[in-house]
């Protein structure tokens, strides 16, 4: 299977994929190889469970109870619960701040009781949809494609180390430094994120010819794309591919943007090539991650 990489992309190389039909895992894995994303209809996950999510954390976030969330610990803690604005994240190679806060949920880490029931019910069964969507990699992929042929990713993929993120991009106020973003240009440090199709617009991918394109979805829908740990056990077969979220103009639709991410990651001791386990391929890259200054 291994071929090189298509040059550049157009926004249809991003293929809309109906989970439910016969050729799903070939058409899912081809939007994959040769763009690093896909976008998913007819999946098993819930639309009311989504939409309950959505509002409930649009609330959680206009309200003053996320300070009493606030993730006081250290860099190499387990960390879940709230980051403001004032701690956001910097991507890697980038001056200024994302602007945006967030809520980390995972097993064991503070949560709103409100929110409990509907976010465990949401892990999951995202882990068991994101097990399909990998083992449809597992399949399709040549031996000459893996680092570890014996190895079936959907088999370790990990409830405890995949973190869902929980994102709230507030209106601008006109007063952001100048070159900042929502999401700065940055690729994803884990094996598959599952992505609900956000309410507002702004995601946006870079070709392989450095082109910026929207990427759109429907309500219901859900973004998939990988990350570098997959394109470090692949080979780079499936690569991860560069995504930003562009801001608002200011005098335009300038709103909250509530996003969803699930990224999806292997037990720590997974080997990932003959450089990296899972575990140290993530201790690498959060150390590059300078963006957390209190």
């Amino acid at each position: 299977m291994t071929a090189p990489l298509h040059q550049d992309v157009s926004a249809s190389a991003v293929e809309t994929v109906d989970f439910a039909a016969p050729d799903a895992a070939q058409a899912f894995v081809r939007s994959i190889h040769e763009t690093g994303f896909a976008v998913l209809r007819n999946h098993p996950l819930p639309q009311a469970l989504l939409d309950r999510l959505d509002q409930d954390w649009r609330a959680f976030f206009a309200g003053d109870e996320k300070y009493n969330y606030r993730f006081e610990g250290e860099a190499d803690d387990a960390q879940f619960g709230y980051f403001g604005l004032d701690v956001s994240e910097r991507a890697v190679g980038q001056e200024h701040k994302d602007i945006k806060e967030f809520f980390h949920a995972g097993p064991g880490g503070p949560m709103p009781e409100p929110l409990e029931a509907d976010v465990a019910n949401y892990r999951r069964r995202a882990l068991e949809l994101a097990r399909t969507l990998v083992s449809w990699f597992d399949a399709a992929l040549d031996d000459a494609d893996k680092h570890d042929p014996a190895l079936k990713l959907a088999d370790v993929l990990s409830d405890p180390v995949s973190v869902f993120r929980i994102l709230h991009y507030p209106p601008l106020t006109g007063d952001e430094p100048e070159g900042s973003l929502r999401a700065a240009a940055h690729e994803d440090i884990n094996v598959i994120t599952l992505l609900p199709v956000a309410e507002a617009p702004g995601l946006q991918v870079r070709t392989r010819g450095g082109r910026w394109l929207d990427l759109h979805g429907r309500r219901g829908e859900l973004i998939i794309n990988t990350g570098d740990m997959l394109q470090e056990f692949t080979r780079g077969y499936l690569p991860s591919t560069t995504h930003r979220v562009v801001n608002p103009k200011v005098t335009g639709d300038n709103r909250s943007r509530i996003s969803m991410p699930f990224f999806i990651a292997p037990e720590t001791a997974t080997r990932l090539s003959d450089r990296y386990t899972a575990g140290e391929y993530l201790a690498e890259r959060l150390a590059d991650i300078s963006g957390r200054d209190s």
